[in-house]
């Protein structure tokens, strides 16, 4: 192979590899970050028995709840869940959840009670997308991935460089 086709196959190895590099990186991202539904609005059910009681029998669903292989396999995390004024309601003081099925049920507190003003509360966690990959070493593994792509093209660059360098007696 004369220099000059080298010299050329590596530009374009060299090209190649970062227009793919930022594909390979965003693909890898999605099947291992998780997906947040951030401030989420449910409508909370009050019992008629006046301003001051929550009906605790309501049970709520988050817009995004584990189904199939996710029930077992990638519950909801970070689960927080705010009544109308912002305030951060307490996990089994105000409110209970089942991060398997995505599921929660208010509890007759002070803090809650203040949410039945606007008949709402608002809740953000984290869930597992369709493609997300739940093995912890999978998504390191996965991770590595473009790094050692992006490795690849520049060694193979470099040789290819190196290669015209040395038939032009630059080395």
């Amino acid at each position: 192979m004369d220099s000059i086709n080298k010299l050329i196959l590596a530009f374009v190895t060299l090209i190649v590899g970062a227009v793919l590099i930022g594909s390979i990186a965003g693909n890898t991202q999605d099947t291992t970050t998780l997906n947040l539904a951030n401030s989420e609005v449910h409508a909370m059910t009050a019992s008629a028995l006046g301003d001051n009681h929550v009906n605790e029998t309501a049970i709520y669903t988050v817009t995004y709840p584990p189904t199939t292989w996710k029930i077992n396999d990638c519950p909801l995390t970070n689960f927080v869940l705010k009544n109308v004024s912002g305030t951060t309601l307490t996990l089994t003081t105000d409110y209970t959840v089942t991060p398997s099925t995505g599921k929660y049920q208010l509890v007759n507190s002070t803090a809650t009670v203040a949410g039945l003003r606007s008949n709402n509360t608002y809740v953000t966690y984290n869930y597992c997308g369709d493609d997300y990959l739940n093995s912890s070493w999978g998504r390191t593994v996965l991770n590595l991935v473009a790094g050692f792509f992006a490795i690849a093209m520049l060694m193979v660059s470099l040789a290819l460089f190196y290669g015209v360098a040395k038939d032009t007696g630059l080395m």
